[in-house]
């Protein structure tokens, strides 16, 4: 029973107060300083994959070269944070889908391209505590001094590049339209390219704008 002074919280009321906070989390992420001016523009559809001589670290330590992550039937590169509200919002939705892509000859990458200097959280040991975290299912690498993402014209976390067999850029964008909740996607935009790409058809909504943190180079 509640007392005369106690107001019951709804799940719908809790709900919106957990979205404000990863909101104003996000605009906090948004307001620290960033190379945002010298951030490139995107690789345009069509494109082969840029060649980049330099070497990934992996959250084992180790280190991997762009040749070797890329998938019989295509690549999907997402960069990533393991700092962004945003992130934390696509997690599950992202791994989930990386699973899926391995099993059907698909690579998936997430990149961490943040300075890791100004942003230690975001280091290679930043990235596999992370991954130890939630299991990760997929290749995650630090993208030291950000030539992958400059390559590709990345600019959030996350931001999702697709290319096919041919190493050709066949999508570039936003995971899907509802950052803030699985329950209200309408338009799974990477799931439906990487889809396509497996079944040798055109994807069929190839550009979004990209959502998230912006990324700290």
């Amino acid at each position: 029973m509640h007392t005369c002074c106690e107001v019951p919280v709804s799940s719908a009321h809790a709900s919106r107060r957990r979205l404000v906070s990863v909101i104003v989390a996000a605009a906090l992420w948004f307001l620290l300083p960033g190379d945002v001016a010298a951030q490139p523009q995107e690789l345009p559809l069509g494109s082969s994959m840029p060649s980049v001589t330099a070497s990934f670290t992996t959250v084992d330590g180790g280190t991997v070269q762009l040749s070797s992550l890329l998938g019989q039937k295509a690549t999907v590169f997402v960069f990533w944070s393991n700092q962004c509200p945003w992130v934390d919002r696509y997690e599950d939705r992202v791994l989930g889908l990386a699973k899926q892509a391995e099993s059907e000859g698909v690579a998936f990458v997430l990149v961490n391209s943040n300075d890791a200097a100004a942003y230690p959280k975001e280091s290679a040991e930043g990235n596999a505590q992370r991954a130890a975290s939630k299991n990760y299912p997929v290749t995650y690498v630090r993208d030291e001094n950000a030539v992958l993402a400059k390559a590709l014209g990345a600019s959030r976390a996350p931001h999702a590049f697709v290319f096919d067999d041919n190493s050709t850029l066949v999508y570039a964008g936003t995971i899907d339209d509802s950052p803030a909740s699985a329950d209200n996607v309408q338009k799974p935009y990477l799931k439906d390219a990487i889809d396509a790409v497996v079944a040798g058809e055109e994807v069929p909504v190839a550009d979004t704008k990209a959502f998230g943190c912006t990324l700290k180079f």
